[in-house]
């Protein structure tokens, strides 16, 4: 069967987590279809054409100054679970799925950029509860990771986390979503030929590959463990391990971006990573996606600020309300005399 050839230019908007997945996708769209049956459609058709949002029709104020939302943005949450193997229903109202990892892409599509920001697992958060029927029964206060688990395991997981960090991001609209799960990993960084890292942590006791402080090349499951791992480590906590996965991610931006050359892979790794993916996006929505992303300016990972406490039974990560205010503000708002004057700008 032939390779599948990839042009290295496309690859840059994606980096984060997800990149040659997506075009994978649209890559084997032509000659791969998705197995229907118990996990349902891996990659949805719901939604045919990108969509731009603001978070709210009205103004903010915050210290006496006005803030409108700003127009031509679009947003795609990707999200990280904690299971090995590849999506399944389970058939019920809930599964024992969490989500591990939470990133929010912010496109601007008058400015060409776009922005991340990294959200802790643990937050504490007002979270969407479903019933036996698979209806909205209210919320719960707990860790956004168990957003997930209302829900069958698949789509109506995905759109309950979605409203969870909606609704922690008080209430920004969140466009599109691409779930992983973590049993992916090892593929796409075996894909761009390992991905290199100074060690943060001592990893002594899980993995004596990882040594703290040297650089290594993770390959295979070495990076879903450098990830991934909590237990057993000095550190434990989500924040230890949030930064080791903002330093790969970054790491393996700069190992797509100096890729010289297109992508050769087989039809047949496609299918394997292909079952470890969810999306409500269509492969025309990827491919548009794809297409207008693709020189966008990358900014950094933000994070938001807070505190770790040690709860009754496990970790819990208190955001501080200014500093996720003030991020919002920052990715989705601008000050109305800046807007006015761009409106001015243009007549």
């Amino acid at each position: 069967m032939p390779q599948i050839q990839i042009k290295a230019r496309y690859l840059k908007i994606f980096f984060l987590s997800v990149s040659l997945i997506l075009i994978a996708v649209l890559a084997f769209s032509g000659v791969y279809v998705w197995e229907k049956g118990r996990h349902q459609q891996a990659v949805s058709n719901q939604i045919q054409q990108p969509s731009s949002s603001t978070i709210s029709e009205e103004l903010m104020v915050v210290d006496g100054v006005s803030y409108i939302p700003k127009k031509n943005l679009q947003t795609m949450l990707f999200i990280g679970l904690d299971k090995m193997d590849p999506f399944e229903a389970s058939n019920s109202y809930n599964n024992d799925t969490q989500a591990d990892f939470f990133l929010l892409a912010v496109f601007d599509t008058e400015n060409e950029s776009v922005a991340f920001l990294h959200i802790n697992r643990d937050t504490m958060s007002e979270i969407p509860v479903l019933g036996v029927t698979g209806q909205p029964a209210g919320t719960i206060f707990g860790q956004l990771a168990l957003s997930y688990t209302y829900g069958d395991g698949l789509t109506d997981s995905c759109r309950n986390s979605v409203k969870a960090v909606s609704s922690l991001l008080l209430n920004t609209q969140i466009d599109h979503y691409i779930a992983l799960r973590m049993g992916a990993i090892p593929y796409i960084n075996d894909l761009v030929g390992g991905v290199e890292v100074t060690v943060l942590d001592d990893f002594s006791t899980v993995d004596d590959s990882l040594v703290q402080g040297e650089t290594v090349i993770l390959q295979g499951d070495q990076a879903l463990r450098y990830v991934r791992t909590r237990k057993g480590l000095e550190d434990s906590t989500n924040l230890s391990r949030m930064k080791r996965q903002r330093q790969y991610l970054l790491s393996f931006a700069q190992q797509v971006t100096s890729l010289q050359e297109d992508l050769s892979f087989s039809p047949e790794l496609v299918t394997q990573i292909l079952q470890y993916v969810l999306s409500d996006c269509s492969v025309e929505t990827l491919s548009t996606m794809m297409h207008r992303f693709s020189d966008y300016s990358i900014g950094d990972i933000q994070d938001i600020a807070g505190e770790a406490k040690q709860g009754e039974e496990f970790m819990e990560y208190y955001v501080d309300q200014q500093d996720l205010q003030q991020k919002i503000l920052a990715l989705f708002y601008e000050k109305v005399e800046d807007y006015a004057t761009e409106e001015d700008t243009h007549e």
